[in-house]
């Protein structure tokens, strides 16, 4: 796109006009990507549904949609679905988001009826423009503007035009501990200061009255306002949360590829200040705090005890680590590289954060349970390079067994916890994460990479996707926290090693029958209705952003839990320097039945040419009802 200069307006006014059409229509097609996974459930340019609980999003302002999707992305806003979507994105695309909603310029509905008594309405008002000054509540327009449709900050949103369900949801989820705002969160005392009667009069009063949209567009002049909210406001409140800087050094890159944020830092927390749970079949472990605090991190540990915790599995004093901490696969981890490690998160800012105590079942929380257990699975082991095989193996190896870890999640684990050394990277169902299905690494028919390229396989360890797909469910998280930091060569040396690994075919599995005719067609409607515009007709996709479902092993195979949460969660990709604004796939929790998931999905394993087994409607409640007692209550059940 040519940027032509003013000299040359006057003789390219035709060929400029039609170039701007192609370029918003090229910009416009991108932007539906983008936001594909909000607009289902938020309507089309985000203006909402007739659903109140999805709350408009077109034209509020921008650094308050943004504060919105941080806190979502951060816990202090509680909707599993939005933390879902949202948690394996940067900065820029949470940017991006409040960027396209914020400038669509599209009116606002007209205001609700309701048959209100006249005294309340009034109470509303007097609320709402005036406040309660002798029980310390405000005026709504004290910070949310005069007209209440503008705040006295770009943090603060308009009143007017909200559905009341949506009103009542918020300050209830304040008053119940439910929402949180950065600190000082100003409206939580106030919504508990409310009573219920004051709620009802105050939403009630705000829902009927007409949104004033303010901007050079509206003609409405915004009425003088204050130089900051009546009350003391974290979202408005300048702060500086820049992510780590990259440094250039071994332990920083080691505790990337190594993926140690992952466990070490909790929802919304500091990174690596530990406290995060992990939900194993014995209970909750909380991973520990690696800064160096004195009193509750390793402000007291030399660089001998960091190798101590890695190559034994024991902690400063002593104790025996739970094997929550993979220490399993660290023990190869080499001395030189656990010292570049412990010299990183030396440099760290200590972080004071007293991590609960886990809570694992008798006897899996005593020392002498630990010493049978790891008399019986684990003996302390260097990596020792095969002569036979080239550098890029060895590295391979070297990554993949130790520091990356990647058989704790690949490989099943027996009913004590330990991995299966004669089922190696052979698949494991994540129970206590949603039921997701890793894929063995072996089969191609189940996910494995021996038909694979070396080049493929780096750009899903690097950006995320490939032209066959995208990572999704905990493998996003490895990505964005972790992989994407490869280098060149230790992607590189992860492939050649992966490709290695043989070859196990699975064997064939049970042709599709279809039991009931309508059934599928109903599945056809369905596809046609929901999928057809990403993914194509014929199921050809449009690839990298929408994957090829025709012919896509992962659509046909054995293991349904991944196509299951796929449909149910959706999902956007993990952003990577590569990808920096992957479209995303919407959440269909909240619009298909349990019967229509399995119809949608067997349709796309018995079109196409695929053959595989039909999927029931008891085959998705089972999958709630498992991810649903393995702690998955939170995203899956509706």
């Amino acid at each position: 796109m040519l940027n032509f200069r003013p000299l040359f307006v006057s003789l390219l006014l035709l060929s400029s006009l039609g170039l701007g059409a192609t370029e918003r229509a090229a910009q416009k097609e991108v932007d539906d990507a983008l936001v594909k996974a909000c607009t289902v459930c938020h309507g089309p340019e985000g203006r909402s549904t007739p659903y109140g609980y999805f709350p408009r999003l077109a034209g509020k302002p921008e650094t308050y949609l943004l504060n919105q999707l941080q806190n979502f992305q951060a816990g202090r806003r509680h909707y599993a679905q939005m933390g879902y979507l949202l948690e394996n994105v940067n900065a820029a695309y949470l940017q991006q988001l409040a960027q396209f909603f914020a400038k669509q310029d599209i009116p606002y509905p007209a205001p609700a009826v309701f048959s209100t008594p006249q005294p309340q309405l009034n109470r509303g008002h007097e609320l709402a423009m005036h406040g309660d000054p002798d029980r310390k509540i405000p005026a709504c327009a004290a910070c949310h503007g005069q007209q209440l449709s503008g705040g006295v900050s770009p943090a603060i949103p308009g009143l007017l035009g909200l559905p009341r369900d949506y009103l009542l949801g918020q300050l209830g989820n304040w008053r119940t501990d439910q929402r949180h705002a950065r600190e000082p969160d100003c409206m939580a005392p106030i919504a508990k200061n409310l009573t219920e009667q004051d709620i009802n009069a105050v939403t009630r009063w705000l829902a009927t009255q007409v949104a004033l949209k303010q901007g050079p567009k509206s003609g409405v002049q915004a009425a003088p306002q204050p130089d900051s909210p009546a009350l003391k406001c974290g979202s408005v409140q300048a702060r500086n949360e820049a992510p780590l800087s990259p440094q250039q050094s071994q332990g920083l890159y080691l505790s990337r590829i190594g993926n140690c944020q992952a466990c070490h830092t909790a929802q919304g927390g500091v990174p690596l200040a530990g406290g995060k749970a992990i939900e194993t079949p014995f209970g909750v472990v909380f991973s520990s705090n690696l800064t160096p605090d004195a009193q509750t991190g390793i402000g007291r540990w030399s660089a001998a005890d960091f190798w101590q915790a890695l190559h034994e599995g024991r902690s400063k004093d002593g104790h025996l680590l739970t094997p929550a901490f993979p220490f399993t696969d660290l023990t190869q981890v080499t001395r030189q590289d656990a010292d570049a490690l412990f010299a990183y998160l030396q440099t760290l800012a200590p972080q004071k954060n007293e991590v609960k105590p886990n809570t694992l079942s008798w006897p899996f929380n005593t020392q002498w349970a630990l010493q049978v257990w790891r008399a019986l699975y684990f003996k302390p082991t260097a990596f020792k390079p095969d002569p036979k095989q080239t550098a890029d193996w060895n590295r391979g190896a070297y990554l993949v067994n130790g520091l990356s870890h990647c058989g704790a999640c690949h490989t099943p684990r027996n009913a004590l916890g330990a991995s299966r050394g004669d089922r190696a990277f052979k698949g494991a169902v994540l129970a206590s994460q949603g039921q997701w299905v890793a894929p063995g690494l072996l089969s191609p028919q189940e996910g494995g990479v021996q038909n694979e390229s070396i080049k493929s396989i780096s750009n899903l360890l690097q950006n995320g996707m490939t032209q066959k797909g995208y990572v999704r469910g905990p493998m996003a998280e490895v990505v964005y926290k972790g992989t994407q930091y490869l280098s060149d060569a230790d992607a590189k040396s992860i492939g050649v090693y992966l490709k290695s690994l043989g070859n196990s075919p699975a064997a064939p599995g049970p042709q599709g029958v279809i039991e009931d005719s309508k059934g599928h067609s109903h599945g056809a409607a369905l596809y046609k209705e929901h999928c057809e515009s990403c993914h194509g007709k014929e199921g050809q996709g449009s690839p990298p952003g929408f994957p090829a479902l025709a012919g896509n092993r992962h659509v046909t195979t054995s293991q349904v839990g991944n196509l299951i949460n796929t449909v149910l969660l959706g999902g956007i990709p993990p952003t990577t320097a590569a990808n920096p604004l992957p479209p995303g796939m919407p959440p269909f929790r909240t619009l298909l039945s349990d019967k229509e998931v399995a119809d949608v999905l067997t349709h796309t394993r018995q079109s196409w040419g695929h053959q595989a087994p039909a999927i029931t409607t008891l085959d998705v409640i089972q999958h709630l009802e498992n991810a649903s007692a393995h702690g998955g209550t939170d995203r899956l059940p509706r």
